[in-house]
């Protein structure tokens, strides 16, 4: 949501009006996770790979959200799905904007934290 003003579609609207905007775009991010997360799974043939807590783990998972998150903010700018206003930071190398790109960059590493964090707790409550 805090990103919203900077793009010319959302940009002046309440928070309640692009909602809907914001849901499917969130609901898109959590689909990329996981889907990294299957990626990784398939090729490191475990299925709870992510949850190792290496510092390998969260360097690719970042990675990849960047180069997911590249990709997807130059087609949809190439498109017309959505465009920026002048409150977005350009990242001229990869034709994108710097919130798109840090946050697909971090919440990858995050969410894959969080998951470690929360199996451990579960695992923890389990054996008491």
């Amino acid at each position: 949501m805090a990103q919203m003003p900077a793009y010319v579609e959302t940009a002046g609207y309440s928070w309640t009006s692009t909602l809907g905007f914001c849901t499917r775009a969130a609901v898109g991010d959590v689909g990329i996770i996981l889907g990294i997360y299957a990626a990784g799974a398939l090729a490191a043939g475990d299925l709870g790979w992510g949850l190792r807590g290496r510092w390998n783990i969260y360097a690719t998972v970042a990675v990849l959200g960047l180069a997911y998150a590249a990709l997807v903010e130059h087609a949809a700018l190439s498109a017309g799905r959505w465009s920026y206003t002048e409150r977005m930071p350009m990242v001229s190398v990869l034709g994108a904007g710097l919130w798109p790109l840090l946050q697909m960059t971090l919440l990858p590493p995050l969410t894959f934290l969080f998951a470690r964090w929360w199996a451990g707790r579960s695992a923890t409550k389990g054996a008491l």
